[in-house]
């Protein structure tokens, strides 16, 4: 498994090769997330619970 930040790395490297190739939106790999809810947040504490995680992201 790769760290998150590698993982960033890459998705990075990737989007600047597809603007290089001048990959068109409807074939990149953003058309298949671009309706995605999803959000990585890294560097939490693991003994906040889903309510702590609630909390902060509450306000």
């Amino acid at each position: 498994m790769q760290a998150p930040l590698t993982k960033v790395k890459l998705i990075n490297e990737l989007n600047a090769r597809e603007a290089e190739l001048g990959v068109q939106e409807a074939v990149s790999w953003h058309a298949e997330y671009k309706d995605s809810a999803w959000v990585f947040v890294g560097g939490l504490p693991y003994e906040l619970t889903e309510g702590d995680i609630i909390c902060v992201f509450s306000q």
